[in-house]
């Protein structure tokens, strides 16, 4: 009779075998694995070196600066960056220079240097292209050196990248060159046109004042006549001086609102003598354009008289502004019959003017004056009635 001890004994041997079996299986199964996944490590390992090294070789061949922030202190940056910013150092904050100052546009520094062969640089953080030179974007490039320096934020760490944009803020000036001396073009018959009449009458009064026959009082007359001629003579040739004018030469960060202010002041005149109100609404205290500031009041000005000389006796002009990211905006809104239709496409256009007197230039200098300063304005005619100048400017003040 058989022994159940023994059987139990044999079951548990034969379980025990199976269990060490199954055990080997696995465990060679699993050494499979782990060589498979060996294999793709080492694989992604070099393929991973590979793509570091092609970075790093795309990274420093690249002649924009890179910089890598991580809580405020730099990480690493390429050999472009350390060109363009030669105290650059790992592990020291970043921050912007302190002897950079505020140039033109929104994020525009300016940094002026002892040694006469590195003239003023120009550095601008916000996006843009750059291009090829003219013989005379060239020689702006001798001059200055404008770069970009775009920032992208995850978390606490931060790609800052630096771009030479020297040429194509160098066409753009050839461009707006171009432009004038296109429209100058277009200008000559206008201008024969403008001249002859005041000219014209300056001369018959000229000629008036010659003649012994002539009683004082009409020669007095006359005089004064001549004069007004002769004035209005000086006042059309300066204007068309400031539409030829190139890009202001000495800007400084000034508010908005002082801007502003003393614009509505200069044309008090005018609306005291039409009898329009002028209302002023001012809703962004710490905005500062960086502009030549006469250059841009003669702007705002000529809007302005432009709105209140199309207004009837005691309507409103309205004069308010706005900030958006980077940029002020300045709306001017009139209650006058707004711009016909047939004028949209040309009222900035030199000499296209919808009033006897006027002589089509105030608009043109202000437009001008505008984009001179990467500035834009726009006429729109409002839905209630009466025309609606924008100006919008690059603000050094971020929302």
């Amino acid at each position: 009779m058989p022994d159940p001890q023994t059987d139990i004994t044999t079951q548990k041997s034969q379980g025990l075998e199976e269990a060490f079996d199954l055990f080997i299986e696995a465990s060679k199964a699993l050494e499979a694995q782990q060589s498979v996944l060996q294999g793709q490590l080492t694989e992604l390992s070099g393929q991973l070196i590979a793509a570091n090294s092609r970075l790093s070789s795309l990274l420093n061949s690249l002649p924009a600066g890179v910089i890598l922030v991580e809580h405020d202190e730099l990480i690493d940056f390429n050999p472009a960056a350390a060109h363009f910013i030669p105290e650059l150092s790992k592990g020291m904050p970043w921050k912007i220079p302190a002897n950079w100052k505020a140039a033109n546009g929104p994020g525009e520094y300016s940094r002026r240097q002892d040694d006469k062969q590195h003239p003023t640089q120009i550095y601008e953080v916000k996006a843009g292209t750059a291009g090829t030179s003219s013989e005379h974007s060239r020689r702006l490039a001798d001059k200055q050196q404008i770069l970009q320096i775009l920032e992208v934020k995850t978390g606490a760490r931060s790609v800052i990248q630096i771009q030479d944009i020297t040429s194509a803020i160098a066409n753009r000036v050839e461009e707006e060159r171009i432009s004038r001396l296109t429209a100058m073009g277009k200008m000559s018959a206008g201008i024969a046109h403008q001249l002859r009449t005041p000219l014209s009458t300056a001369l018959l009064y000229a000629s008036h004042l010659a003649d012994q026959n002539v009683a004082d009082d009409q020669r007095q007359l006359f005089a004064d006549r001549l004069r007004k001629q002769l004035i209005s003579l000086e006042k059309l040739a300066s204007n068309m001086l400031l539409f030829i004018k190139q890009r202001p030469q000495q800007t400084s960060p000034v508010a908005v609102h002082e801007l502003l202010e003393e614009a509505c002041h200069a044309a008090q005149g005018l609306c005291q003598e039409r009898n329009i109100e002028l209302k002023l609404s001012l809703n962004s205290p710490n905005t500062l354009v960086n502009v030549e500031k006469h250059s841009i009041i003669s702007a705002f000005v000529a809007v302005l008289e432009n709105a209140i000389q199309v207004s009837e006796l005691g309507q409103l002009v309205e004069v308010s502004c706005r900030d958006w990211p980077n940029r002020t905006e300045i709306t001017i809104e009139d209650h006058g019959p707004g711009v016909a239709e047939n004028m949209m496409d040309t009222i900035f256009e030199p000499f296209s003017s919808g009033r006897v007197t006027g002589n089509g230039l105030g608009l043109s200098i202000a437009r001008s004056n505008i984009e001179n300063h990467r500035g834009q304005i726009l006429v729109s005619n409002r839905a209630e009635g009466g025309a609606r100048f924008t100006i919008n400017l690059p603000s050094l003040t971020e929302l």
